[in-house]
């Protein structure tokens, strides 16, 4: 019954095609599928009386169903990507509303990944088409069951019902919840593939090509790939030798199926109640009954194209949330927040309080792991807390792990507002505020020089010039309207006094408007208006520079090691 309604919901994905391409493949599709069985008419009229009508009879119709054959499967392949073209856009927009939270879960990208990439190539489009398709065949073999019952009667229907047993029988061994194919893609064995996959990649993939070859990992890494692919492979190898033996079923099935239908066709012949035209028309069809119970390759491609159907199901239906909507440009705070990861038994944050003022320069600062990054990502809502409420507004962010997109320099800034057309002079001038324009005079072609290697005249940029690039992107966007800038750690290639200086550009720049810079090291963000100190996952101590060393708590015992410690001497 599931596989059944699985189909059926396959099948509504066909109006996606739209009418014109739906068009060219409903006739192919239909004459491949009626005009066997109606072929077998003027095959009867031409062996019993001959003549030139029933040979041009049968001559037009086999030359419209080989016409409709050739253009099956391209037609069908059209039909597969436009269906799946239209739920990968859906797909993308449904992952860019999701939020970050849930976005960040295993299932959630285990699903983007079937959903956008298929299940061992075969696509939701692939497997509405092949629905289709074994529908067709369907119709042949019920068609051609018909023509026998006219002729022989009762053991015509013996004859269909020992041909849909067979086609069962190879599908439950096959594709069905125990079959060898079912197994590949089970979880336990998708995960092994995955790994098998990435050793794979990590082994002759650019990622980690110079660790490999400095270290001589080459030998490591393609054994494990070995290993992986031979777990992998082992429980599919045993189930596939249990298909080998159960295929004596299936040989049973069809000899008892095709023995008895020609035993009964050769005794009514013999019995003078079969001319030969009509004995030839029996043959023809008893054979497409027989086809139908062979299988075909349409129901790997029903199977595994169900798995990313089914993802796709789960990523285009909403899930029931209280998140609170975005309520506009207004002043950011937390309120009695808490938040704990999925996996992580205690939470990371709790029950904090944290108002941001309009047009305050707000330093948040804290070791390593003490929650600043979670922290970021409430404040731009793509966190929903445990409990408490957070209240955002629109922001431009540089986060810790920003983006390296591979464009233009000029893109590369002007991505900070995308609907902006904004000219040279503002890419420029975002670009000047992080004293970033040396960029510009050592690329090949400027503006225009591709920041990837994979492009002819591209060039790849350090990790620091990456994040003045990135934080120019972030200035553009102030510069497009937006009121917030949020930073998260976005000097960390950056040399002590190259950050000074980013950070002291950032406070100018920003002037009436709000700034939160985020840092794991005190000395940078003195010039802030306050400074929160993260500890324990709560705010231990906040206030501005001179009050926090007059305190003599963290910040102070921190900011006094960190500043010995850049100046060469010892704590």
């Amino acid at each position: 019954m599931a596989n059944r309604c699985e189909n059926i919901g396959l099948t509504r994905l066909l109006p996606l095609a739209g009418p014109r391409l739906l068009g060219a493949y409903a006739p192919a599709v239909t004459g491949a599928a009626v005009l066997g069985p109606v072929g077998t008419f003027p095959l009867d009229r031409l062996v019993t009386y001959g003549g030139a009508g029933p040979l041009v009879a049968l001559l037009l119709v086999l030359l419209a169903q080989e016409l409709c054959t050739s253009l099956l499967e391209p037609a069908g392949a059209a039909v597969a990507r436009r269906i799946d073209g239209v739920l990968r856009h859906r797909v993308r927009a449904a992952a860019a509303a999701l939020p970050l939270a849930r976005l960040e879960t295993a299932h959630v990208q285990g699903d983007l990944r079937l959903a956008l990439h298929g299940h061992r190539g075969a696509t939701p489009g692939t497997a509405a088409v092949a629905v289709v398709g074994e529908a067709g065949r369907l119709v042949s073999a019920l068609l051609g069951a018909a023509v026998l019952v006219v002729h022989i009667g009762w053991p015509a229907a013996a004859v269909l019902a020992l041909a849909l047993a067979q086609n069962r029988r190879i599908a439950a061994m096959l594709v069905g919840p125990g079959g060898v194919e079912s197994l590949a893609g089970g979880p336990a064995q998708a995960l092994l593939r995955r790994r098998a996959d990435y050793l794979a990649d990590v082994a002759g993939g650019l990622g980690a090509a110079k660790e490999v070859r400095v270290f001589g990992l080459q030998a490591f890494f393609t054994g494990r790939y070995a290993a992986a692919m031979l777990a992998y492979l082992a429980p599919q190898a045993l189930v596939r030798r249990a298909v080998v033996r159960g295929y004596a079923s299936v040989l049973g099935l069809q000899l008892l199926s095709a023995s008895g239908a020609f035993a009964v066709l050769a005794w009514h012949t013999a019995a003078g109640r079969l001319e030969a035209g009509a004995l030839a028309q029996c043959v023809l069809a008893a054979l497409l009954v027989f086809a139908y119970g062979a299988g075909s390759h349409q129901m790997f491609e029903i199977s595994h194209g169900t798995t990313p159907f089914q993802a796709t199901l789960r990523l285009l239906t909403p899930p029931s949330s209280d998140e609170p909507a975005d309520e506009g440009d207004k002043a950011l705070a937390l309120d009695g927040v808490t938040f704990a990861y999925p996996d992580r038994p205690s939470p990371l944050l709790r029950n904090l309080t944290l108002h941001v003022r309009p047009g305050e320069r707000l330093a948040v600062v804290g070791l390593n792991g003490a929650g600043k990054t979670t922290l970021v990502k409430l404040l731009t809502g793509l966190y929903t807390p445990s409990s408490g409420t957070v209240t955002t507004g629109p922001a431009a962010v540089v986060f810790q792990d920003f983006a390296r997109y591979p464009l233009p320099l000029r893109d590369n800034v002007r991505l900070g507002d995308a609907a902006r057309d904004g000219t040279d002079a503002d890419v420029l001038a975002a670009l000047e505020a992080v004293n970033a324009l040396n960029l510009v005079a050592a690329l090949p072609a400027g503006l225009d020089t591709p920041l990837s290697r994979a492009f002819t005249g591209g060039r790849d940029l350090s990790g620091g010039q990456w994040q003045k690039v990135a934080l120019a992107r972030a200035v553009y966007a102030l510069r497009s309207g937006r009121r917030v800038l949020i930073v998260d750690e976005p000097t960390a290639h950056l040399d002590a006094r190259a950050e000074r200086d980013v950070f002291d550009r950032l406070l100018d720049h920003t002037r009436g408007r709000t700034l939160v810079l985020v840092s794991h090291r005190f000395a940078t963000v003195r010039r802030a208006d306050r400074i929160v100190v993260l500890d324990g996952g709560v705010i231990a101590e906040e206030g501005d520079h001179d009050h926090l060393m007059a305190l003599g708590g963290r910040y102070a015992r921190w900011y006094t090691l960190q500043s010995t410690l850049t100046a060469g001497g010892a704590p």
